[in-house]
């Protein structure tokens, strides 16, 4: 490469940087990657009740690109609770009274969809955010 083509990518680079927002990068590549995860974790979620409880976590205000999936607490249910004693299990319990009332064995959903769609999330970021600088080199 000559240093005439380093010069005209080095502008490039700097064009881009000027035009290109946050925004940008968190609509275009990081909130679809996310609602991609989502779609995923809901399908391999235990119960229904957790399902509705897994979703995008984010404030594009505070932090612009910072977007995180996992547990709605906000949506009033006990769901979110539950899906931690699905996925980690519980020791035996007892109730008040000395009855015994059983345990649950770990069953994990989460971590397991996470980790088997890893690296197609990391492609579709890439070629997402890959897209966008094109799209600005025009």
């Amino acid at each position: 490469m000559s240093r005439s083509n380093i010069d005209e990518l080095a502008r490039d680079f700097r064009k881009v940087e000027k035009q290109l927002k946050n925004s940008d990068i968190r609509e275009g590549a990081i909130v679809p990657a996310a609602n991609f995860l989502v779609d995923r974790l809901r399908a391999a979620a235990p119960a229904t009740f957790i399902r509705a409880s897994i979703g995008v976590i984010s404030n594009p205000t505070k932090y612009p690109l910072s977007v995180a999936v996992g547990l709605n607490f906000k949506t009033g249910s006990e769901a979110a609770n539950l899906a931690y004693a699905f996925e980690y299990g519980t020791v035996e319990r007892y109730h008040k009274s000395g009855k015994y009332t059983g345990f649950m064995k770990p069953a994990p959903f989460f971590r397991p969809t996470v980790d088997a769609n890893r690296d197609q999330i990391v492609t579709m970021v890439y070629n997402a955010i890959a897209k966008i600088v094109e799209n600005k080199l025009k």
